[in-house]
């Protein structure tokens, strides 16, 4: 399943960081496009790689960086870019330096890289404004490609603001006005968990009554995080697994799809968790019955419970939920209750 075209949002509620490890787990083949303060920036993927980059506030062409290289004389990219023009732009400039002009192809992907990676770097400081994704085939230069979450995954634990940080810095480097972004512009990416002593559960629920009543009733045995985008919850489930953590996740199987459309989002998210993680566990949940939906879910060795109608948190259905997920979960007021770790913040 690919991230289906359509995807689109707002930079403050989904930061670049968030989105390029949805990238890693959907590896769409498309184009992602960033606006920010009269900005833009296209990032094509294919297969989730990221194959090349451009913004308009970071003007770096490769002909550029291949004469700074040392790799290609100012006169070769004159007469690829004229080539490349009289033939309307059939072939890329990278190809035509390779093959009309003998640059080092090795070179060129290397290159290239460094450019995409430079670009990509920039745009960590774009902490507002839109982005929207379109399936689509691109093309690209055998090679010159960069996995945008190994990049994540080189960078470790640093803070979306010190990217951010980085990202203006390099722009001021080159003379661009960022927008005039302020420390208070970059804001920390929120939904995260940090590694716990007890076990995780993510719950993906858009009912939020009923998300908080079950946080509430499971907190004393499990760290919760809630969800109400199934978005969100794989980013954030991506990101538990690479730190070796295996959640339990409970999904609502009657939601919207992440391109906006639809009632089976919840069905869309367990296909791309049962593709990308082995032994997750999963308990689907819908409040009416969805013949269709719990057996394919069933079928991918998901557990599933009905769950009362929307809004309805309390007397006896509610109770009897809550006491068969306590049983699939096997913890319970009889269970030994391990020490709650103190909640730093509401993942909601």
């Amino acid at each position: 399943m690919q991230m289906q075209s359509g995807l689109h949002g707002k930079l403050e509620e989904l930061g670049l960081d968030e989105i390029l490890q949805l990238v890693g787990v959907s590896r769409p083949t498309g184009i992602l496009t960033l606006k920010s303060r009269g900005r833009e920036a296209v990032l094509q993927f294919r297969d989730g790689l990221l194959v090349r980059a451009s913004s308009t506030g970071f003007q770096q062409s490769l002909g550029e960086l291949l004469v700074q290289r040392g790799a290609a004389t100012l006169a070769m990219v004159q007469q690829a870019l004229a080539i490349q023009q009289q033939e309307r732009f059939k072939e890329r400039i990278g190809s035509i330096l390779h093959t009309r002009f003998k640059v080092d192809l090795l070179v060129i992907e290397q290159t290239m890289r460094e450019q995409i990676n430079n670009v990509l770097m920039t745009l960590f400081a774009w902490t507002d404004g839109t982005f929207d994704v379109t399936t689509c085939e691109v093309e690209t230069v055998d090679g010159a490609y960069l996995d945008p979450v190994q990049l994540l995954l080189e960078l470790g634990d640093v803070a979306p603001e010190q990217l951010a940080a980085v990202g203006i810095r390099m722009q001021q480097e080159l003379g661009d006005d960022v927008g005039c972004a302020s420390p208070a512009d970059l804001q920390p990416v929120t939904h995260q968990v940090s590694e716990p002593q007890l076990p995780v559960l993510v719950m993906v629920d858009d009912d939020q009554s009923m998300a908080e009543a079950v946080h509430n009733s499971l907190q004393k045995w499990f760290r919760v995080a809630t969800f109400n985008k199934t978005e969100a919850a794989l980013v954030q489930i991506d990101s538990l697994f690479r730190k070796g953590i295996s959640p339990v996740v409970l999904i609502d199987l009657i939601m919207p799809k992440m391109d906006g459309t639809g009632v089976l989002g919840g069905l869309e998210l367990v296909h791309l968790l049962h593709r990308n993680f082995k032994g997750f566990s999963c308990i689907a949940l819908a409040d009416f019955q969805h013949d269709e939906a719990i057996q394919e879910v069933t079928g991918l060795g998901c557990r599933y419970l009905a769950k009362p109608r929307r809004g309805k948190t309390d007397g006896e259905p509610f109770a009897s939920f809550m006491q068969q997920l306590q049983s699939i979960l096997q913890v319970g007021d009889g269970a030994v209750q391990p020490e709650r770790l103190r909640s730093e913040e509401s993942l909601s």
